[in-house]
């Protein structure tokens, strides 16, 4: 089995266009037998389900994530375990151990007020 987490700065992207790199693990039972780290420069968000499945990517741990993005990797194919913050080895315990994720909602899109500044947006 591999499982693809996507990090920003080392830790799981908090939200799942802020991904910088993407560490695909592979398992055999619960034990880590490979490790892989690929740079997403150059890739859009859109284009990395279909990276992770030409991977051999089953399953991916992620913080937010937006309802398109889950039905893109669940088109393809891949278990998509997300709303976890904190390292991927957080996340690899937390999948193994059957801690029940999915508890933030969907990541929603960012809307203006009229009038605010941009810097600030609301959700």
């Amino acid at each position: 089995m591999k499982i693809g987490i996507p990090r920003y700065r080392e830790r799981i992207a908090p939200r799942f266009g802020f991904t910088e790199d993407v560490l695909i693990l592979e398992l055999d039972g619960n034990q880590v037998v490979g490790r892989e780290v690929i740079r997403l420069d150059g890739y859009f968000p859109h284009q990395i389900p279909a990276l992770l499945h030409q991977k051999g990517v089953d399953v991916v741990i992620t913080g937010g994530i937006n309802t398109v993005f889950q039905e893109m990797f669940r088109a393809l194919d891949m278990q998509v375990f997300w709303g976890l913050i904190g390292t991927p080895e957080d996340g690899l315990k937390a999948y193994l151990g059957g801690v029940p994720a999915d508890f933030r909602g969907a990541c929603r899109g960012r809307r203006l007020r009229r009038g605010q500044n941009r810097s600030r947006p609301v959700e």
